[in-house]
């Protein structure tokens, strides 16, 4: 399942000296490469029969994880995908516009 969430299509652009640029067009799988982020799948520490996905980066000089689990069964790949691509983003501090897998717009630090 999560191979297939990986092959779905996204966009990023973001903004610099007041111009849009597109940084990425592909599938979740370019990006992740390009960005260098690791993907590992986990169990929950309390609950073993608890699956998850965690999300691991470097920025600058610290090593940033994102553990994403299933709580109620219905875990959702390309919703973890999102929000691991939308903390980078986040923590790079550009603003930018992301498309995800589903087609949702999210925009990130637009104050």
């Amino acid at each position: 399942m999560l191979n297939e969430a990986l092959k779905k299509e996204i966009s990023i652009y973001w903004w610099n000296m007041g111009y849009k640029k597109l940084d990425y067009k592909g599938n979740y799988k370019g990006y992740l490469e390009k960005r260098n982020i690791k993907i590992s799948s986990i169990k929950h520490p309390f609950a073993k029969d608890v699956r998850g996905i965690r999300f691991k980066f470097g920025l600058s000089s610290s090593i940033v994880r994102l553990d994403t689990f299933d709580g109620k069964g219905d875990y959702n790949n390309v919703m973890a995908l999102d929000k691991a691509i939308m903390l980078l983003l986040t923590l790079l501090g550009d603003k930018s516009i992301f498309n995800g897998g589903y087609g949702k717009e999210y925009k990130i630090n637009w104050r």
